[in-house]
């Protein structure tokens, strides 16, 4: 036995540090750092791979905002078409000089009933891209689920009304808000937070990668409008590919791994 004592650990602590787990893109050592081009491949990537379920769900999903979409329009019609209104779009005039403020005001409701339904419908195509990022194929009956329903309406009404607010504030301000917000569901499913946790997280990792999101947004938002300018059906893909891609995006700025 030797009269020596021991030598030293390494520096940093005992030991080698431990490997890193196995497969997926989380930041590991030797893997793609983020970037939106990464993002839109993964997203379409995993749509090809689980194409017959997403579709399915896509329908579902597009038929409803479609039907709600139209539901919204109805009401702001209502609304800048009374009796001392007259005309369409922002070309609002009423008997009392107030067509502009008329205009805001049915926007910004038509805004808030689009957001909170896009939201509540989303939320399920949300829960089925999570599942993709942790390596589980898509099932389209994800749409469904009433698993934490309680919470999704509420983030989802809390937060139309908060972009209701900002759109009334002259529109700039409702698309931050909205932009600001673009996490927050999936805080709720991913994480389990109340809907003010969820809220202020997404609040707090958009702020925290302003350009990676912003950007990330507007790529989100071409490939979705892609998909709505090849009559609508092309939506059927664009929408999973951008949710996809979202959750991409999600786990990897919030330190998570992402299954290949």
């Amino acid at each position: 036995m030797s009269d020596y004592p021991p030598p030293p650990p390494p520096p940093g602590g005992y030991g080698s540090p431990p490997p890193p787990p196995p497969g997926g893109y989380g930041g590991q050592p030797g893997t793609p750092p983020y970037s939106v081009g990464n993002a839109v491949s993964y997203g379409w990537a995993k749509f090809q791979a689980n194409a017959g379920q997403i579709i399915i769900a896509g329908l579902i999903a597009l038929v409803a905002i479609v039907v709600f979409q139209v539901i919204a329009v109805v009401i702001r019609g209502i609304i800048v078409t009374g009796p001392e209104c007259t005309g369409t779009g922002f070309d609002i005039e009423c008997t009392d000089g107030s067509g502009f403020f008329v205009s805001v005001f049915a926007s910004a409701i038509s805004s808030f009933l689009f957001f909170v339904v896009y939201q509540i419908i989303g939320a399920g195509i949300i829960r089925g891209a999570l599942g993709i990022t942790e390596g589980r194929p898509f099932e389209f009956n994800e749409l469904f689920k009433t698993d934490k329903l309680g919470p999704v309406v509420i983030t989802s009404l809390i937060s139309g009304a908060i972009v209701f607010v900002g759109t009334l504030l002259c529109f700039l301000p409702g698309i931050i808000a909205s932009f600001m917000l673009s996490f927050a569901l999936y805080f709720v499913i991913d994480k389990d937070m109340s809907p003010i946790e969820a809220i202020t997280a997404s609040f707090n990792l958009v702020k925290d990668n302003v350009g990676t999101a912003l950007l990330w947004a507007i790529v989100a938002f071409a490939v979705t409008l892609v998909g709505f300018i090849a009559c609508g059906v092309g939506a059927i893909v664009s929408i999973p590919v951008a949710f996809i891609g979202t959750a991409y995006t999600y786990k990897l700025l919030t330190g998570q791994q992402v299954a290949a």
